[in-house]
This record gives C-alpha cells, structure tokens and sequence, in this order.
C-alpha cells in the first residue's frame, strides 16, 4: 500500500515531465516532418491517403522520439541531440510508410532492399516512394553510423517479410510469438540505433523484450482489425485473455529485471520504467475489457462471437484512464 500511494504521489511530477517532452516533439515536428508532408501532399498522386499522413504526424514520428529515444536518453543520463533527434524522428516516420510497402504494395523484396540500402540511388515511382526515400535520406543524413543504421532496417525488413506468415492458417503459434516478438525486438533495436551501438548486452535484450512487448500491445489493440483483415496475432488466436495477460506480464517482469542489471544510477533506471509503464499499463486495461467477452462464450473467448464494439477499448474514457494508473501505481520500480 505504502508503494501504490507512493507511485500516485509520483504521478504528477512524471505527467510534468512528460507534457514537456511531448510540447518539445510537437514542436519539433513543426519546423522538419511537417513541412515534407505538407510538400508531399501538394505533389500526391493518390499512393498516400489523408489517414496516412496522420498517421506520421501524430503517432509514428511523434511516439517513437518521444518515448522510446527520451525514455532511453533519460536511462543513459544524456539529452538527445538535436541531430539525433532528427533522425528518430523520422525513423519513426518511416514506419507506417514501410510497413505499406510490404503489406498493401506489389513489390519485389529485392526493390525494396534497393530502396533501403541506395535511397540516393531512386527518385520513387509515386508519391508514396518518394516520401519514404526522402525520409531514409534524412535519417542517414542525421546518423553517425549509417552501417549500424542500415544492418538494422534490414533486420526489420526480414521480420517483416516473415510477418506475412501471419495471414497462413497452417502457421502455428508459436511461430506467431516469434514473428511478434521479432518484428517488436527488430524495430526498438532499430529505432536506438540512432543513438549508436550498444554494448551493454543486457541493455540490448532489454530494448528487444521492451519492442516485442509494446507489438504485443499494439496487436492487443488492433485485435478487431487484425480479424477482420485475416492476420493471426497472439490476441486473434488466444482462447483465454487471462493467459495472454500472463505472457504479458511475464514479459513486463523481465523487462524490469534486465532494466535493473544494466548498471546505470537506479534514478535514472527508475525514470525510464516509469515512463515506458505508463505506455504498458494501457495493455492491461484492454487485456481486462476483451476478458469480459469471455463471460458470454463459456468463459473460452471466442472472437467470432463479438461484435466490433465487444473488442473495442476506449483509452479515452476517463474510467480507462484511471484503471491504467491503478496499474501504474500497483507496480514495483525500486
């Protein structure tokens, strides 16, 4: 109890810190990402939607710099350049964009290793290939080490290519943890390569559990839409929500272990969980409300059985709101 009320006493100060940080990144995207998407549009050709360039804007290139490089800037005790943060940015905003490519796009596996590896060399064949070869330029135009940067898209490009294993009913479900797991792991991996190579071990399978967790959440979320588009995810294919919040748990659990053995000052160990917890703990909230569903299908979920609205979860209702900080508060960061 002294804990929880400790962490809710905490609470405020971190809404502080994190208001700032999200302003600063606003901000940030006003004066570079905003400005090729504005250009982009006027030279569209129909390959990029309005929801796409929302998507770039408000959560890619907004989320990735300001929670997974702050929180890991925070962790290492430094501030992000200005430079670096260029780069995360659009990292970050290249991921709707890459993820298109491969899943909704036809084209072959070595055009897009082209893409990745010579943007210099392509001008695009639409206006969706010319924003993603603009933005790799300016991640490699902004990074120290465009090799480290490179070896790791490509790993991401391999999960990803394996990811469309998840529309086979013949893949089983273990090989579905594994393409989730390495699609999260291959992304944070890539994204703190920014930052240059890490040479803490433990920090680095740390980073990879921290982006399997958080692609665990995102399929979590996107469970009616997953469904409905005939991808198989760890959500779509679980029987019992009380299990699928065990592997998340257990998950979560591992991530606060390796956190605490990286060897950094345990404030700054402390600051990062906090930070990124308050993103996890949005998974229990959804994990609770599909279980609920459970009650009208013999305890067994059944997603067949549930409308839309039956799998639907609300962050923006304020009783969500407030059952993501009991989480929050219920957890132990010392």
């Amino acid at each position: 109890m002294i804990n929880y009320i400790y962490n809710l006493i905490q609470l405020p100060g971190l809404f502080f810190r994190l208001n700032q940080i999200f302003n600063y990144q606003r901000s940030f995207i006003r004066e570079t990402l905003a400005i090729d998407i504005e250009t982009s549009k006027k030279g569209n050709d129909g390959s990029l939607e309005d929801k796409d360039y929302k998507k770039i804007v408000r959560y890619y290139g907004y989320a990735v710099p300001a929670i997974v490089g702050e929180s890991l800037c925070i962790l290492r005790g430094r501030k992000m350049s200005r430079k670096e943060r260029t780069a995360i940015t659009y990292v970050g905003a290249l991921s709707g964009l890459f993820d298109d490519l491969i899943d909704k796009k036809v084209l072959s596996e070595n055009y897009i290793k082209e893409l990745i590896e010579q943007p210099y060399d392509h001008t695009g064949n639409d206006a969706h290939e010319k924003l993603f070869l603009n933005f790799g330029r300016k991640v490699l135009e902004n990074s120290a080490d465009t090799g480290l940067i490179k070896k790791y898209y490509l790993n991401v490009f391999e999960a990803q290519i394996l990811s469309k294993k998840q529309k086979l009913q013949e893949t089983s479900v273990k090989e579905i943890e594994d393409i989730t797991y390495l699609k999260g792991g291959c992304s944070f991996l890539f994204y703190c390569s920014i930052f240059g190579p890490i040479s803490n071990e433990l920090e680095n399978t740390m980073i990879y559990k921290l982006g399997a967790l958080m692609q665990l959440e995102n399929d979590i979320f996107d469970i009616y839409k997953d469904n409905q588009d005939g991808i198989r995810t760890l959500a779509t294919c679980e029987k019992s929500m009380k299990q699928l919040q065990e592997v998340y748990q257990q998950l979560m659990d591992e991530i606060f272990q390796l956190a605490q053995q990286t060897g950094y000052p345990r404030k700054n160990i402390r600051t990062f969980l906090r930070i990124v917890v308050a993103v996890i703990c949005r998974g229990f909230v959804c994990l609770d409300r599909l279980e609920k569903n459970e009650k009208s299908t013999n305890n067994i979920f059944s997603l067949p059985d549930y409308s839309r609205k039956d799998l639907i979860c609300d962050m923006e209702k304020p009783v969500n709101f407030l059952k993501t900080i009991d989480y929050y508060a219920k957890c132990n960061f010392n």
